[in-house]
């Protein structure tokens, strides 16, 4: 997953801080992908299937419906069925923040 998307955008898992400082992105667009509780299928006291869920945050300095674009066509292109689960402006940041859940 990351690096279908890191062929676009700059990628990290969770935050940046195991990235040396100089190779942060200094402007984004970039994403971070979190790793979420893994969807789970239980029957007869087992596990019949786990499947892992990731949530991909795509942060951008405007609304960018281009950025949106391009990460939903790597989605689309890649059969990765996603759900985009909102948009949020973080004031402290001058962010906007696209959530996807995979």
């Amino acid at each position: 997953l990351k690096d279908l998307i890191s062929a676009e955008f700059p990628t990290c898992y969770y935050d940046w801080s195991d990235i040396a400082t100089p190779d942060r992105p200094k402007h984004p667009p970039y994403c971070a992908i979190i790793e979420d509780k893994p969807g789970t299928v239980l029957a007869d006291n087992k596990v019949y299937h786990s499947e892992p869920k990731y949530t991909v945050e795509l942060y951008t300095s405007r609304s960018d419906y281009a950025s949106e674009s391009l990460l939903e066509g790597i989605f689309d292109e890649n059969d990765i069925v996603y759900e985009k689960a909102g948009k949020v402006f973080l004031r402290e940041e001058k962010k906007f923040m696209i959530v996807y859940k995979i």
